[in-house]
């Protein structure tokens, strides 16, 4: 028994803090809406909802996946790199008992209730093995297939989604066996590119100060040190305190070259052209078998894509400059306040207004080059009047948190880890819905590309209440700041 207890708490423990605390909101919720789904289904004899239930059921599975159970292979390379015996084997043990756990109990649960356990077995296999896949591959990979598989469940159902590409199950769990062996046995593991996995450079100890989701941060934060050809250091000085402030505060917000600024731009057009790639062979391999021709494309899948393009780009931005600010305002080091010592700055409100411009003006030029080269996509592919929407709401709701974080640092109360989460999930959910919104079929509807302009009373409600709060937040933060004597002050982590 204790060494059964051993192996089911083992990922517990060697995940750091923040990997708990997204795990137990992405499982915890999960669980919370699959149990009000079978409740209403139960109660009321609501149609589709078994298939919602093993879809909530399945989402729990796959964050679990996804999280704490993938840094059993950073202990396993760290015991073996200490010969510390046992422990290696234990983490390849855990993964077993725990797919049998996670396949297994929810599986008892759809039985119970009523629900198709077989079509339960089999989407809880795929969620477990994608899951796992997900934190195996590169960013650049992984989060393209989950997102080809959340529009395949959206725009097909369930049922042919599982019927259609049974053959994805084995074959994932062939590869998740493979990756996992190679990773844990091999010598050294590359940190950047194609072949790294996203399990060694997301969800790190230090991963909410070094900017949230460390990996994602990193690909689009380049080392000054190791890239200082890439830095434009024209007119930094005293007459130029904002550029200066922007250089000393480093991060993706410095003064870069243009060839720089091409080389990040590559890297953001490269999940767009990788996700491409993927909905193409969604429609060319679909369940339904049935490809759609290039006219189809272009109307209505196109525009979809672009869509994608503003969610991947609210994503960036957030953790690229909003993690990056309480990253700097929650150091408890004195490296901070000398930047008070800066010539040029000026007075105290100077400086605050100079630290404000510093901070905000680079996302907002990062979000409206981004978002005017997506608008003008969709023109080019006459995009319906939803497209245009969801691209702006994308841009105005991260733009709306990175200015709400930060002016909440600035001014000495910093979010809470917790409330950040929460407000980065809620971007990332309402971002996802639009994305599954403006897709030209769904699985109760049909194919309605003339429904694409008319959007859901409570999702604009949604994004009206998630924008009220982020107002009211940076509102707070800017008078906090006034009262402050400088911006440089250190905040307690």
């Amino acid at each position: 028994m204790n060494r059964l207890w051993r192996l089911l708490v083992m990922p517990w423990v060697a995940s750091p803090p923040y990997t708990r605390l997204i795990a137990a909101l992405a499982v915890g919720g999960s669980l919370v809406v699959a149990s009000t789904i079978a409740v209403a289904g139960l109660t009321h004899a609501r149609t589709h909802w078994s298939h919602a239930f093993i879809l909530a059921l399945g989402f729990a599975v796959w964050s679990l996946w996804s999280s704490c159970l993938a840094t059993n292979l950073q202990l396993a390379r760290d015991a073996r790199d200490l010969c510390v015996p046992g422990i290696p084997r234990g983490a390849d043990r855990g993964l077993l008992l725990f797919a049998a756990l996670s396949i297994g109990l929810p599986t008892l649960a759809c039985w119970a209730l009523g629900a198709p356990p077989l079509l339960a077995m089999a989407t809880f296999a795929l969620a477990a093995a994608l899951g796992l896949a997900y934190m195996l591959l590169s960013f650049y990979i992984g989060l393209p297939v989950v997102l080809v598989v959340f529009i395949a469940l959206t725009t097909h159902g369930l049922s042919a989604v599982v019927a259609g590409w049974w053959m994805l199950i084995p074959a994932l769990a062939a590869f998740d066996v493979w990756r996992w062996w190679r990773l844990r046995t091999v010598a050294s593991v590359h940190k950047e590119g194609l072949d790294a996995a996203a399990v060694f450079y997301c969800y790190r100890r230090d991963a909410m100060r070094n900017g949230g989701w460390h990996g994602l941060s990193q690909t689009f934060l380049q080392n000054p040190v190791k890239h200082a050809i890439s830095l434009d250091l024209r007119g930094i000085g005293p007459r130029r305190p904002v550029d200066s402030l922007r250089l000393a505060l480093g991060g993706f917000g410095m003064p870069k070259s243009l060839a720089a600024r091409l080389q990040d731009l590559w890297r953001l057009l490269a999940l767009l052209l990788v996700f491409a790639l993927f909905l193409l062979a969604l429609q060319l391999f679909g369940p339904d078998g049935q490809p759609v021709n290039a006219t189809a494309i272009r109307t209505h899948w196109i525009p979809s894509l672009l869509v994608y393009g503003g969610v991947a780009t609210s994503v960036i931005a957030v953790t690229a400059f909003a993690s990056r600010v309480r990253a700097l305002w929650r150091k408890p080091d004195a490296e901070l306040p000398l930047l008070a010592l800066l010539p040029g700055l000026g007075k105290p409100d100077a400086t605050k207004r100079t630290t404000i411009l510093a901070s905000l003006v680079p996302p907002a030029v990062f979000l409206a080059i981004t978002g005017v080269v997506l608008l003008a996509g969709a023109i080019i592919v006459h995009a319906t009047a939803w497209a245009y929407v969801s691209i702006a709401l994308c841009g105005i709701g991260a733009f709306a948190l990175i200015v709400a974080a930060t002016l909440e640092s600035l001014g000495g109360r910093p979010m809470h880890t917790v409330a950040y989460v929460l407000l980065y999930g809620a971007l990332m959910a309402l971002s996802s819905l639009i994305l599954s919104i403006s897709l030209p079929t769904d699985q109760y509807q049909g194919p309605h590309p003339g429904r694409l302009g008319i959007p859901p009373a409570w999702l604009v409600a949604a994004w009206g209440l998630f924008l009220l709060m982020l107002c009211v937040l940076a509102f707070r933060g800017w008078r906090e700041l006034r009262k402050r004597p400088h911006t440089f002050l250190a905040n307690a982590p």
